[in-house]
């Protein structure tokens, strides 16, 4: 039966295995919605408490998650510090005692630092200059594809890599023990064609137990109407079209750039004017899945990336399209593991690229006005 094996190591004790005090553990990576800001991929560890285990894992220890297929290949998937450690202290002689460990990584401790007149003086990497900035933290980027304004800043480390996140667009990417901005100039690099998500399971494909389409009119995710905020000004703009006939939804976003904000507000709008487009929130088990497609899932996690997702509307034909993995969350005890994946379609980003075969806009009708 094809199973995710899971490992916690304790780094800053030597590599301490706590592999077997684990009861059960959850741990979530993205963010709940394209907009939202990346707050910080977070964990919860529930270990046995009993006879000074608790001091296996202390306050800032610095503990790796990795899961392994039956048979297969170990990936790192989460690298993070223990924020906080809560005590549950059963009565008796305490050995049902459990301890819950709660754990946050890099784009948390860039949260907690604030930058205080610091000089940031490149329009197209400012992420990696504040990577340096804080070696707490580990988040390798690609350059941005859109200038971002330059000077001397007194801000949050985290709300500043949010905001250049907005203004160019991009996504956060999971590498192993290392967090990646992804550009949408290279979003052609990341469109996964190993594994894909459907209603069987094959060597290829994940069978999802249940899957969830949202629409614009349940979530109110498909906005026609920007406003967005610079450094030096702030601009509002709709899409005409899309306001016509699906009414105004409007969001307001923080950049960082300092030329181009009138053209973020028109992109921010254009990308979220297809009424067709739906989020997916999709979920299975581990030990439902082929052994083979099980492997290149636990791939994708380790290395976020588009993939290909189909769902057949009740009485209608199946719908094939790319997706991005905005968040997963993994519930895991002993028995099994069961995963969640929020899903956005790749409109929510293709306006940027205009001539590939994958995420192309070049149809006028798209764009809207």
């Amino acid at each position: 039966m094809p199973k995710l094996t899971w490992r916690v190591t304790n780094k800053t004790q030597s590599n301490l295995s706590l592999t077997a005090y684990v009861r059960s553990l959850s741990f979530t990576v993205g963010r709940p919605t394209p907009l939202s800001p990346y707050s910080g991929n977070s964990a919860n560890i529930t270990m046995t408490s009993y006879g000074g285990i608790e001091n296996y894992v202390n306050v800032n220890d610095e503990i790796e998650i990795q899961a392994q297929p039956t048979a297969g290949i170990n990936q790192f998937l989460l690298n993070a510090r223990v924020t906080s450690r809560t005590f549950d202290d059963n009565p008796g002689d305490g050995i049902n005692s459990t301890m819950t460990v709660s754990l946050n990584d890099a784009m948390l401790q860039a949260g907690m630092a604030n930058l205080q007149n610091q000089s940031l003086v490149s329009v197209d990497d400012q992420i990696a200059e504040i990577d340096v900035l804080l070696p707490q933290i580990t988040i390798f980027s690609y350059p941005t594809g859109v200038n971002m304004s330059t000077g001397t800043f007194t801000t949050n480390a985290n709300q500043r890599i949010n905001e250049i996140i907005a203004g160019d667009r991009g996504v956060i990417s999971i590498l192993s023990t290392f967090s990646l901005y992804v550009s949408p100039r290279v979003f052609d690099e990341k469109v996964n064609t190993d594994i894909s998500f459907g209603r069987t399971t094959s060597a290829s494909q994940i069978a999802y137990q249940d899957l969830v389409r949202v629409e614009a009119a349940s979530n109110s995710l498909f906005y026609t109407q920007a406003t967005v905020t610079g450094s030096a000004t702030t601009e509002t703009k709709t899409n005409l079209d899309s306001g016509y006939f699906y009414g105004v939804r409007t969001f307001t976003a923080s950049t960082a750039q300092s030329e181009k904000v009138s053209e973020t507000a028109e992109w921010y709008a254009n990308a979220f004017s297809d009424p067709e487009a739906v989020m997916l929130n999709l979920s299975f088990t581990d030990v439902a899945q082929n052994e083979t497609a099980l492997q290149k899932f636990n791939n994708l996690s380790a290395d976020l990336e588009f993939v290909e997702v189909s769902y057949t509307p009740p009485g209608g034909t199946e719908i094939t399209g790319y997706f991005w993995p905005e968040q997963i969350t993994f519930n895991v005890t002993p028995a099994q593991t069961t995963i969640n994946m929020l899903m956005s379609p790749l409109t929510y980003y293709a306006n940027f690229i205009l001539d590939d075969a994958v995420f192309g806009v070049l149809d006028t009708d798209r764009l809207g006005v």
